[in-house]
This record gives C-alpha cells, sequence and structure tokens, in this order.
C-alpha cells in the first residue's frame, strides 16, 4: 500500500497536515478529479489553520484540469454538500473531529453524497500516470460564491418547533460556529451559547463532542435550567445531546429513539452499521421496524439506505443520515428534527429511553502487523460462531457474532492502526467482559496458527 493509499478512509482523505496532507498532494488531486470527472465543482474548508491554503491548492488543480470552481470559505461539511448538489461535485477541506494537527479532503459527487473510498482509489491511479495541465486557453474559471445563506435558509425550512424551547449550545470552536446559531434562533428558540467563536485550535473543548468533553455544556444546562443542550464537532457532520437535568444522553440510545420514530411512521427499514449497540434492534423492532447493517462509515450506511430506500440510517458516533433531506450526515439538522421527535412524543430528553434495558459496552485491542491482517481474518471468520457458540454470523465489516440474548462480539481490523479492535455488548456486564476476553483469546489462537 502506497503513503497516499493509506491515506484513505471511509471519511476521504485524512492525514497529518504539512508532513502527509501537502498543498502539492492537494494540487495533484485536484488535477486528478479533474480529469476523472470534469464540470463545476464547490470548495470549502472548516477552521483549521491549514485549511484555506490546502483549499486553495485542491482549487488550483482543478482549474489546472479545466474544471471551474466556486470557493465557499468557511463553512460546515454539509453546508458544502447541499451547495455541491447538481454541480459536478464539491470538495471540503476537513478532518472532521480529529485533532488540529490533522486535515483531509472529503469530495462529494452532484447529488451531494460523499465518494467511497473505492473513487479515491481510482483517483490515486489515475495520478500514477501522466497527468497534464490544460493549457493556458482551457483552465478553468475560479469565482467566490456566496452559497451559506441558502443553506440556512434552508435548514430553518426542514422541521417546525415550537418557540418556547431553551437550548443551549456548544459549536466547540468548529465550523458550526456560523450556523448553529442562528438556525435555532430563527426556530425560536432561546439560547445559551458557549465555545461560540471559529478556533483552529479547538481550545474550549477540543473537536469531538463525547461525554467527557461536554461538562460544560451540561454545568450550562443545570446552571441555565435550559431544556435540552446540543453539540457539534469539528465540522458540523455530528452532534450530541445533552438532557435537561445535563446528563449527556448517550448516542446509542438517542439514535434508537430517532430510528424508531421512523418506524412508527410507516418507514420499516432502519440502517446502523456492524459496531451498534442492541438498543437500537430493541427499539426499533419493538415498533415493529426491520434493522439493517452496514460497514462502519456513514459512506456504507448511506449507500445500504439507497439500496432499501430507506428513511433513516445512522452511527453512534452522532452522524446521522435521513436521505429524504440530505445524503450527507448533517449534526445541525439531525438536532433540529430531534427536538422536534421530542416535541410529537411528547417526551422531556431523559424520557426518550424510558424502558429501555441498559447494554453495557467493552473494548479491546490486539497489535497486529497489518500485512497479515486479511488472513488473520479468514482464519477467525472459520472459527468463530463455534467459538462464542452464537446463533448468527456477519463478515460486513470484521466478524460480527449474535448471540441469543442479543449479545454480540465485534472483531474489526484497524483501517489506520495495526490493530485489531474487538467490542462487545451485553445486558450483563459481566458477560460482556467474557465476551471480549474470548474475543482477544481467538485473535491471538488465530495469529499462533498462521506463524
Amino acid at each position: 500500500m502506497s503513503k497516499m493509499e493509506r491515506l484513505i478512509s471511509s471519511s476521504g482523505l485524512r492525514g497529518i497536515a504539512m508532513e502527509e496532507v501537502t498543498p502539492t498532494l492537494f494540487f495533484k488531486c485536484g488535477l486528478a478529479v479533474s480529469s476523472m470527472r470534469p464540470g463545476t465543482y464547490a470548495v470549502g474548508y472548516d477552521v483549521r489553520s491549514t485549511s484555506p491554503l490546502l483549499a486553495d491548492a485542491f482549487r488550483c488543480g482543478l482549474n489546472a484540469g479545466g474544471s471551474a470552481t466556486v470557493s465557499y470559505g468557511l463553512m460546515p461539511t454539509p453546508a458544502l454538500a447541499f451547495l455541491s448538489r447538481g454541480l459536478a461535485g464539491g470538495v471540503m477541506i476537513t478532518a472532521s473531529h480529529n485533532p488540529p494537527q490533522y486535515n483531509g479532503a472529503k469530495i462529494f459527487d452532484g447529488r451531494g453524497a460523499s465518494w467511497k473510498p473505492s473513487d479515491y482509489n481510482s483517483m490515486v491511479n489515475s495520478m500514477k500516470g501522466d497527468m497534464q495541465c490544460r493549457g493556458w486557453d482551457s483552465v478553468g474559471s475560479s469565482k467566490h460564491g456566496a452559497g451559506l445563506h441558502r443553506y440556512l435558509e434552508w435548514l430553518a425550512s426542514r422541521r417546525a418547533v415550537s418557540d418556547d424551547w431553551r437550548v443551549g449550545l456548544d459549536p466547540g470552536n468548529g465550523s458550526t460556529c456560523l450556523t448553529a446559531p442562528l438556525v435555532f434562533d430563527s426556530a425560536g428558540c432561546r439560547l445559551e451559547v458557549i465555545n461560540s467563536h471559529p478556533d483552529p485550535l479547538f481550545k474550549g473543548r477540543g473537536s469531538e463532542p463525547n461525554e467527557p468533553s461536554l461538562s460544560p455544556l451540561s454545568a450550562l444546562v443545570r446552571s441555565k435550567g435550559l431544556d435540552v443542550g446540543f453539540a457539534y464537532d469539528g465540522d458540523g457532520d455530528r452532534f450530541a445531546v445533552v438532557d435537561e437535568s445535563g446528563r449527556f444522553l448517550k448516542q446509542d440510545v438517542a439514535l434508537a429513539f430517532a430510528a424508531s420514530t421512523q418506524v412508527k411512521r410507516g418507514r420499516k427499514d432502519i440502517v446502523v452499521n456492524v459496531d451498534t449497540s442492541s438498543v437500537v434492534d430493541f427499539m426499533v423492532e419493538n415498533a415493529g421496524g426491520r434493522v439493517h447493517r452496514a460497514p462502519v462509515g456513514d459512506v456504507y450506511v448511506l449507500e445500504a439506505l439507497l439500496e432499501l430506500g430507506g428513511s433513516f440510517g445512522g452511527e453512534t458516533c452522532g452522524a446521522w443520515i435521513f436521505p429524504e433531506e440530505s445524503l450527507c450526515p448533517d449534526g445541525v439538522l439531525s438536532s433540529i428534527i430531534f427536538l422536534s421527535l421530542l416535541e410529537e412524543s411528547a417526551l422531556l430528553p431523559s424520557e426518550v429511553c424510558r424502558g429501555v434495558p441498559v447494554f453495557h459496552t467493552e473494548r479491546r485491542s490486539v497489535p497486529c502487523n497489518s500485512g497479515t491482517k486479511e488472513a488473520l481474518m479468514r482464519e477467525i471468520s472459520s472459527r468463530a460462531l463455534g467459538w462464542f457458540g452464537g446463533i448468527g454470523m456477519e463478515n460486513l465489516d470484521g466478524v460480527r457474532v449474535s448471540l441469543a440474548d442479543r449479545s454480540w462480539v465485534l472483531i474489526r481490523p484497524s483501517g489506520t492502526e495495526p490493530v485489531v479492535r474487538i467490542t462487545s455488548e451485553s445486558q450483563e456486564r459481566s458477560v460482556a467482559k467474557e465476551l471480549a476476553d474470548r474475543a482477544v483469546s481467538l485473535v491471538k489462537a488465530a495469529m499462533g496458527d498462521l506463524r
């Protein structure tokens, strides 16, 4: 695998800025994209200090290959996806929730849907040939656009909520500083906002809205007597919820609630990834729906949704997709919809998990040479069902074994590190731990047999 290929994941291209991800590389990427799929491209970037430079380099490559570009500047990823609709596509310079030293590129097609890893691999293959810039008289045009207002108007029109919600917002110094407060204000909500200015270092709380980082938002909700709090990641495609008492609402529970409401509306098919909690199965099946699983990565969740004609899918990182609204996960859109679902259900945020069993999760990792992962997973697959006494096994993304009591274990090779990752879940903490320990034993036994 080449250095370039190692930058590819389900989230696009990503690496250390100015070391792995450089202006020279992104110029070549733009040139390759333009030769593959010429046309007009929207270009945007997140708050990272290296993003404007890398965006200019990618744009110059697109122009050098004959494609036209419209540069929109700083904005959330979902806004760039929205503005890509009807064009040849769009390029967003972002590393999403990764720390500030990272950067990358996420490319969208003319529907506003993210490229799949196979598309990026095709781009890399085209870069191995003799790429040529266009002549002076056939380079693409470049102009600046002001399209963020169109995205904001569209967002504000998606769901109506009452005007008496007291909402806390934590954009995390990321791109949603530009959008989230405006959208909730236009919806008539009363707002309290923290970490509300763009900061390339995400000094307020970091770029990922996980439970440990949201204590300031929790304190804000409690101190101000707010109804709910929402937080977003660095580029705005993920969100998290804090309930009215300031408690972090588990992402899998929030996902399960949203999924079950879609089923109650008659939309039976829900898509989640292989690493998603059984709480989603519990709530969706109780509502009369069906859960389908996809490999990890919102691009794969979207692919399955489109094949099934499903109305909702997501991952427990807070990336939700409502394909009838947008083919890109959108944290602000998802939080507005979540608020509207609370209204429709007459529930407080803390009540969405009422009557739902608690599932316990264990995680492990086992070092593994990247060159042996493929053979190792074949060996694990041949043994896993009997090893755990499971009733079903999936090989969509690693090996996932299901047990009769809704417990499960997933053994999955990391796409970015020389490790095999293990996740187990059960309603009994001791069972989850035992399954994880047994999975570690299976991986080590399979490794021994390969030597």
